[in-house]
C-alpha cells in the first residue's frame, strides 16, 4: 500500500511541477528560418543553415563565429540534380547538414551543391561547384584524411578520392554506366555501399559491384566478375571475403572468397546458405556460421576440416568464449571447442519458440547466463547442466532487459513489472527483488545501474528502483504530436532516452555481421580488429589526441571527449504539460528531479543539447534559442 500511495504522489507532483517551466536564457535571432541544426562531436560548433547561409556557433561563448554564404558555395547552375529525373529522387531525403562522426568536418547540401566544411575554422575544404559531376555518396577515410566520393558525371558513375589536406581531387575514375548501377532498389542497395583502405588498394563495394583501385593512381585493378553485399579483408592481405544474396527479396546467401591479384574466386564453389551469421579468420582457415551449418574451412580451397558440421539448422548466433564456441541452433544452445567437438552432453532449450528473439547470452564467471523472450536461466560452463533446476519465465509479449552489477557479478534484469537479481552463487531461480507498476512498458528500451539501484526508462516515462525493491522515483508523461515527431539523433543520444544507450540491450540485439581475427592457435589478434570494433568515442580522442592531418588540438577539445559520459545522467524528454504547452524536461536520473523544462513551440523541435556544457540549442522559426544549463 505504501508503495502505491508513493507513486500517486510523485505522479502529482510531476503533473503539479510542470506549469514551472522557464524561458531561453539566451537568443540569435536570423533574417530566414532556420532550415536544419547540427552539432560536431569533435569541435562542438553548433552548425545551422538559414536562408542561403550556413553558420557556425561556438556552443560556449554562444557566438557565431563564422560564416559562409553564396559566395562561398555557388548558386544553382542549369545542370541542377533535381532536373534529372533518374536522380533527383535520391536527394530527397538528404538533410541540408550531416555531421561526419569522428572528424572536424560537417557535410553541406546547398543548391545541390555539395560542401565538406571543417567547423573547428569555418573553411570550406571542399566545393563541389567547380566541378561538372554530382556527388553522389561520400565515404570519409579517418586513417589518412581522405575521402572517397561516388559521382555521378554525366552518364557514368565515377569514384574519385579527395585530399581533405588540400581540397584537390587526387585522381576520378570511372567505373560503370549510371543507369546499369542504379535502380529502383536504389535506397536499399546503398546501405551495402562500404569503402576501405589497405596499403596502396582502395576495395569499394559500391551498389552491388566490388572494385579494387590503385590508392596513388585510382588505376582500376579489377571489377568483380559478381555482386556482393559484403566483404572482409583477411588478414594475410591475399584475399577477401565476400557475401552475397540470391535476390532483392531472397533470404538466400552465398560465401565465396577472392583474390586480391584479380578479384576472382579461388574456391570452386560458394558455400550456399540461407543467411550467414558470424566469421572467424584464423590465417590458414575460416570459421563459418550459416543458417545450415558450423565449420572451419581451408583457406585456400574452401574444404570443409571437421568431419561434419555442427548442428546448425537454424542457426542464429555464435559466441566465442576464449577458444570455444557456444552457438544457438533454433532455440536450444550447444558449447563446442575448436575442433567441432561437443563438451556438453546435450543441447539446452533457451526459450519455447525458435523465433523468440535472444536478449542475453554470455558468460558470467564460470557460468553461461541466457535470456530470451520466454526464460532465464544459467547454466555451468564446463558440464552443460543448469544451475537452476526451474527457468525463470518470461512474459514475451514484454520486454527483458539485463543490465551488469560488475560489484556483484551478477545481472539485473526486468520483465513483466518484475526486477530480478541473477547471482551464480545461489542454487536455485531467484524470486523477485521489485515488483513495479510501469505504465508504458511496451516502450521501455533501457535499464542502467546505479549504487543505489536502477533506472529504467523509455520515451516519455522513467523510474528509479532502490535494491531493497522500493521505488526512488517515478514519472510519466504525454508527448505532443506523438505519430510525426521528428526524433533526431543527437538529442536521443544525449538523453539517452529512446535509444536504450547504456544498457546492454543495445549491444546483445546488434544484427550487423563482421569477422573475427585469431591467429592459427585461436588466439585472437588484437592489432587487426578492425575499426568497426572499437568505440566512437576512441576513435574520436585518438584523432584529436594525434591526428596532424585534421588539425586537431588534443587541449582544446579533450574536455568534450570526458563530458560525454555525462549522457547517461539525465534523461530528456519531450512531453506536453498540463498546460497544453510543449516542452523539453530533463530528468536526473540520480535522484528523479526535474532539474529543468523549457518550452517548445512545435510538434517536431529541431534541437541539440551539447554534452560538455548542457546548454541546449533549440530552432524556433527565425532564432535559435539557446537555454544555459541548470
Amino acid at each position: 500500500m505504501k508503495k502505491i500511495t508513493f507513486s500517486i504522489i510523485l505522479l502529482f507532483l510531476v503533473a503539479f511541477s510542470v506549469t514551472a517551466q522557464r524561458k531561453y536564457d539566451e537568443i540569435i535571432t536570423t533574417e530566414n528560418n532556420v532550415q536544419d541544426i547540427v552539432q560536431n562531436e569533435i569541435t562542438g560548433i553548433v552548425v545551422f543553415k538559414e536562408g542561403g547561409t550556413v553558420k557556425g556557433l561556438d556552443p560556449e561563448t554562444k557566438k557565431v563565429v563564422w560564416t559562409l554564404t553564396k559566395e562561398d558555395f555557388g548558386t544553382i547552375t542549369s545542370k541542377d540534380i533535381l532536373t534529372d529525373p533518374d536522380f533527383g529522387n535520391a536527394f530527397k531525403d538528404k538533410r541540408d547538414l550531416t555531421t561526419v562522426s569522428g572528424s572536424p568536418y560537417v557535410e553541406a547540401y546547398i543548391n545541390s551543391k555539395y560542401l565538406i566544411i571543417n567547423t573547428d575554422t569555418g573553411k570550406v575544404v571542399y566545393n563541389s561547384s567547380k566541378e561538372s559531376f554530382w556527388v553522389f555518396q561520400s565515404d570519409f577515410i579517418p586513417e589518412t584524411n581522405e575521402y572517397l566520393l561516388t559521382l555521378k558525371k554525366d552518364g557514368d558513375m565515377a569514384i574519385a578520392l579527395l585530399d581533405m589536406a588540400t581540397g584537390e581531387l587526387k585522381w576520378t575514375t570511372t567505373v560503370d554506366k549510371a543507369k546499369a548501377m542504379i535502380s529502383f532498389s536504389l535506397k536499399l542497395s546503398a546501405n551495402t555501399n562500404k569503402a576501405k583502405i589497405n596499403g596502396n588498394t582502395v576495395y569499394y563495394l559500391l551498389y552491388g559491384n566490388l572494385y579494387s583501385f590503385d590508392k596513388e593512381t585510382g588505376k582500376l585493378n579489377w571489377k568483380a566478375a559478381e555482386e556482393y553485399t559484403k566483404f572482409y579483408e583477411t588478414q594475410n592481405d591475399k584475399n577477401i571475403v565476400v557475401v552475397n544474396a540470391a535476390g532483392l527479396f531472397s533470404n538466400k546467401q552465398y560465401l565465396n572468397v577472392l583474390s586480391t591479384d584479380d578479384g576472382k574466386s579461388i574456391w570452386k564453389e560458394s558455400i550456399k546458405t540461407k543467411q550467414v551469421v558470424y566469421l572467424e579468420d584464423w590465417g590458414t582457415k575460416l570459421l563459418v556460421a550459416h543458417n545450415s551449418g558450423f565449420n572451419f574451412y581451408d583457406l585456400k580451397t574452401g574444404e570443409k576440416i571437421w568431419k561434419k558440421d555442427a548442428r546448425g539448422d537454424g542457426l542464429k548466433r555464435v559466441i566465442p568464449i576464449e577458444q570455444d564456441f557456444l552457438y544457438v541452433a533454433e532455440n536450444e544452445m550447444m558449447l563446442i571447442n575448436k575442433d567441432g567437438e561437443k563438451l556438453w552432453k546435450k543441447f539446452i532449450e533457451i526459450s519455447d519458440d525458435k523465433e523468440d528473439p535472444i536478449y542475453y547470452l554470455g558468460k558470467v564467471g564460470e557460468k553461461v547466463m541466457y535470456l530470451t523472450g520466454t526464460y532465464g536461466n544459467m547454466v555451468d560452463y564446463k558440464t552443460g547442466v543448469k544451475l537452476w533446476k526451474r527457468n525463470i519465465n518470461f512474459d514475451k509479449n514484454r520486454p527483458v532487459l539485463p543490465t551488469y552489477d560488475e560489484a556483484t557479478n551478477s545481472y539485473l534484469v526486468y520483465n513483466d513489472e518484475k526486477l530480478y537479481k541473477f547471482d551464480p552463487s545461489i542454487s536455485d531461480k531467484p524470486e523477485p527483488f521489485a515488483k513495479v507498476n510501469i505504465k508504458k512498458e511496451k516502450e521501455l528500451n533501457s535499464i542502467e545501474l546505479f549504487p543505489w539501484g536502477v533506472v529504467l526508462s523509455g520515451p516519455v516515462e522513467v523510474m528509479g528502483v532502490n535494491m531493497d525493491g522500493t521505488v526512488k522515483y517515478h514519472h510519466i508523461y504525454t508527448q505532443p504530436g506523438e505519430g510525426t515527431r521528428r526524433l533526431l539523433k543527437s538529442a536521443a543520444i544525449a538523453g539517452s532516452i529512446g535509444l536504450g544507450v547504456g544498457s546492454a540491450v543495445s549491444a546483445v540485439q546488434a544484427s550487423e555481421l563482421t569477422m573475427t581475427y585469431r591467429d592459427s592457435n585461436g588466439n585472437m589478434r588484437s592489432t587487426v580488429l578492425k575499426e568497426e570494433d572499437k568505440s566512437k568515442m576512441k576513435q574520436a580522442n585518438n584523432m584529436a589526441a594525434g591526428s596532424a592531418a585534421l588539425g586537431l588540438v588534443a587541449a582544446k577539445f579533450d574536455k568534450r571527449f570526458n563530458a560525454m559520459k555525462q549522457n547517461r545522467d539525465y534523461s530528456y524528454i519531450f512531453a506536453k504539460a498540463d498546460t497544453g504547452e510543449k516542452i523539453l524536461v530533463k530528468v536526473s536520473k540520480a535522484d528523479g528531479v526535474e532539474v529543468d523544462k523549457i518550452i517548445f513551440n512545435n510538434n517536431k523541435p529541431l534541437y541539440e543539447i551539447d554534452p560538455a556544457t548542457q546548454n541546449i540549442f533549440y530552432v524556433s522559426d527565425k532564432s535559435i534559442q539557446i537555454f544555459n544549463k541548470k
